[in-house]
């Protein structure tokens, strides 16, 4: 007798994956911008140094004196020797009062007196006697300085960001097709007993 025996083998189907990833670039370009500082104003004011000499003591000691000074210290000068000569004519005659008691020879005492020229006494001088006869007065410069600041000047352009997306890619395909195949095979037995 004869067996048919059937083989089935099969084969799935396989499936194949292709994918791509998304990618995204973002680009940010810088701002515009724009500064401006504008100049400041400046003002400045000054006024001028101012030096006085004072020297009216130095020409003085030079004997170089204005015609009011002269005239008050010549005035001066007049009374101071008109007092010396009151005192002395009154020393004078006090003496010649007492000329019988006292002293015999007062009289040629008076007159030599009057008749000797006084000694001068000189020495070295200086014009002027010193330094501090020269008076200085400095009235220093004043400088005033105003600043006006402006702001600065910003203009500012923001630029929009560049994007750029690149879609994923998912592709799906058949990389096995589905087969069945079918066989059959006789095989002979013995069937005697």
């Amino acid at each position: 007798m004869q067996l048919l025996h059937l083989n089935i083998s099969s084969q799935f189907a396989k499936l194949g994956i292709h994918s791509q990833r998304p990618g995204l670039e973002i680009k940010q370009p810088p701002a515009d911008l724009q500064l401006r500082q504008p100049q400041p104003d400046l003002t400045m004011t000054k006024t001028k140094g101012k030096l006085e000499i004072d020297q009216s003591e130095a020409f003085a000691d030079a004997n170089l004196k204005p015609p009011l000074r002269r005239t008050k210290e010549a005035a001066e000068q007049s009374k101071e020797k008109l007092l010396q000569d009151l005192a002395q004519k009154a020393n004078e005659g006090r003496r010649l009062m007492k000329i019988e008691t006292k002293n015999k020879n007062t009289i040629a005492q008076i007159a030599r007196e009057h008749s000797e020229p006084k000694q001068k006494q000189f020495n070295i001088g200086f014009v002027p006697e010193s330094a501090t006869k020269v008076k200085f007065h400095y009235t220093p410069s004043e400088i005033d300085i105003n600043v006006n600041l402006d702001k600065a000047i910003v203009k500012a352009k923001p630029n929009k960001p560049i994007i750029k997306y690149h879609k994923g890619d998912i592709q799906i395909y058949l990389r096995q097709k589905p087969s069945i195949e079918f066989n059959v095979t006789a095989s002979k037995y013995d069937l005697n007993i």
